[in-house]
């Protein structure tokens, strides 16, 4: 594996996770159409950096497909991306009551076993429940609620992807320092060479 070109690629696409992410985040004015597009170009632009960055001998069939994949989710997101915004929003209520449904249930059982603490699963179960009714029946705070989340998570994913590329571009270096030398599976640094006895 060229371990160069494969840093170079994942830090450039931590370097777009974060910007868009925080694009999202802080577009004055930004509607959900607006933000939800920029989610969609932001997939596109990852599936083609991807594929154009990828290392000698690495665009496999299945990074050609994942790659076509992402082009086309990002395409129907940037086309239809109310439907999605109000898709993803009522998924993701229903998704919540039925946790939340889940950890009052759980509570109820622990509390018959004697656990004192139930009532923090209820709590959480009774505000999730309220949380995913929000989701569910005021829709356009529903989507911005989430919008915001996902634009977190992108610049989380961001910072993330950046860190694992300048460790992997430490790694290679050390690598054309000492050719020995091998990361190993547990990420210390393993010295091979002959036994001189």
């Amino acid at each position: 594996m060229d371990l160069k070109r494969t840093s170079r690629t994942v830090i450039v696409n931590g370097v777009i996770a974060f910007l868009v992410g925080v694009l999202m985040m802080v577009w004055p004015g930004a509607s959900a159409e607006v933000v939800v597009r920029i989610f969609a170009a932001w997939l596109a632009v990852i599936a083609v950096s991807s594929f154009v960055l990828a290392p000698k001998g690495g665009r496999t069939g299945s990074l050609v497909a994942r790659s076509v994949l992402l082009i086309l989710l990002g395409a129907l997101i940037f086309f239809s991306p109310m439907f999605f915004a109000a898709f993803v929003t009522v998924l993701t209520g229903f998704a919540v009551i039925f946790f939340s449904f889940f950890a009052v249930t759980v509570s109820l059982f622990i509390r018959s076993m004697g656990v004192r603490m139930w009532w923090a699963l209820t709590l959480i179960g009774v505000i999730g429940i309220i949380l995913g009714g929000f989701f569910l029946f005021a829709p356009e705070a529903g989507v911005t609620a989430l919008i915001f989340t996902l634009a977190t998570f992108i610049v989380v994913v961001g910072i993330a992807l950046v860190a694992l590329g300048r460790r992997l571009h430490k790694t290679a270096q050390n690598l054309q320092h000492d050719p020995n030398r091998r990361p190993p599976e547990d990420g210390g640094d393993i010295i091979t060479g002959e036994v001189i006895e």
